[in-house]
């Protein structure tokens, strides 16, 4: 078993080939040029004080000839260490000065210096802040921990590409408030001042980091939690669910919600459903009585499971969580229909069926091999009661 952080980074390149696509459709402005990170050599090191170096590529005598490609999308979010020049960003604005997305780069580079932690509590409630009036505003923005320690990465996506010129202005009246916010200092925004000559600037994508061993962490909107960040396969998750949301306002326009009422309550009803408590349930053995041996066959449901889930749904959002999806390919795909089939056929409710690799974050979960073990509030006597039941279900 690695570190965490090597577990975190093996999911990650497991998901490289979904990211890259949706980076693809989402993220990318332009293929003639892109950012990435150079290693520097030791002597390097010495003379800058810095370990890598920022680019844009390719040079200007060789762009039309070296594109951003999915390969490149899919060995940044698949990279696993820093010796190697991987970890690329992307431009904010196109040829066409539109742009699919804007950001906000809040920082904090030295995490030594004296009040650094104190630096980075109010950053978070400044990111925190902007995040909530940009859901106020209809979009559904990721908020993710960009270096591990007090740094922040805001990104919000654009159903269609809008003009830089106005996203800029957008964000240049928000992050106005940088002050008032708590801030040290006005953070970057991307796009940049727009200048239609320029190709503008790049924004480091999510996942490793270039100058440390750290991955990107993603808000869970669950304060509650001892852990409120989302990592690995839960932030992936997380990332493609995002509702890509309406051009954004002009400033100073005092009507700006009337255009964008039916994208703001698609997002409310989102939302409004995130609140919930989020419960994965199983499928065979709770909802539908096992068949022997049989993947790709699903046994009638249990007595009593869709009255349970009628009642499980008034409260809870409703995962779906099924070892027959733990595969890939074609046969992934057939048996993921096969299980949407029976539950609507069945009439069970449900929010989302799980596909994916690992097990999404949630308040519970419901499984019928599961073995309660808490021992933080039933002390020692947990773990003996926990493997009592182990051996009752293995057969000891």
């Amino acid at each position: 078993m690695g570190s965490v952080e090597e577990i975190i980074g093996e999911e990650w390149a497991q998901r490289a080939g979904e990211l890259a696509d949706w980076a693809m459709l989402r993220l990318v402005n332009r293929k003639d040029v892109w950012g990435q990170y150079s290693v520097l050599t030791p002597s390097e090191r010495r003379r800058s004080g810095r370990s890598y170096k920022a680019m844009t590529l390719p040079m200007k005598d060789k762009r039309g000839a070296d594109m951003v490609t999915l390969y490149k999308l899919t060995r940044h979010f698949a990279s696993r260490h820093l010796r190697k020049p991987q970890i690329i960003g992307l431009h904010a604005k196109s040829k066409e000065t539109t742009s699919k997305w804007f950001a906000i780069d809040i920082d904090l580079h030295d995490e030594e210096k004296t009040a650094a932690e104190d630096h980075a509590r109010r950053n978070l409630n400044g990111a925190l802040a902007w995040c909530e009036k940009f859901r106020a505003d209809g979009y559904d923005p990721m908020l993710f921990n960009s270096n591990g320690y007090g740094g922040f990465h805001i990104w919000v996506l654009l159903a269609e590409p809008a003009p830089t010129e106005a996203v800029f202005a957008y964000l240049k009246s928000l992050v106005s408030t940088w002050e008032a916010t708590g801030l040290d200092e006005e953070p970057e925004t991307f796009p940049k001042r727009v200048k239609d000559e320029s190709i503008g600037s790049w924004f480091r994508l999510p996942g490793l980091h270039h100058s440390r061993e750290v991955y990107s962490a993603l808000w869970s909107w669950d304060e509650w939690l001892d852990d409120p960040w989302l990592h690995g396969h839960a932030a992936i998750d997380a990332m493609l669910e995002v509702i890509p949301g309406p051009p954004p306002p002009k400033v100073g326009d005092v009507d700006v919600a009337a255009p964008r009422r039916t994208i703001r309550s698609t997002q409310e009803k989102r939302f409004e459903r995130s609140t919930k408590a989020r419960v994965c349930v199983d499928l065979d053995g709770v909802l539908a009585e096992p068949i022997s041996g049989k993947m790709t066959e699903i046994g009638p449901p249990v007595d009593g499971a869709l009255e349970f889930m009628r009642s499980l749904s008034e409260t809870s959002e409703i995962i779906i969580l099924t070892a027959r999806l733990a595969t890939s390919g074609k046969t992934a795909k057939a048996r993921l229909e096969a299980v949407r089939e029976w539950l609507e056929t069945h009439s069970i409710p449900f929010d989302k069926i799980h596909s994916g690799p690992g097990k999404p974050v949630a308040h519970a979960y419901i499984d019928d091999r599961a073995v309660p073990c808490r021992p933080m509030s039933d002390g020692l006597a947990a773990f003996e009661t926990a493997l009592a039941a182990t051996r009752t279900l293995i057969g000891e």
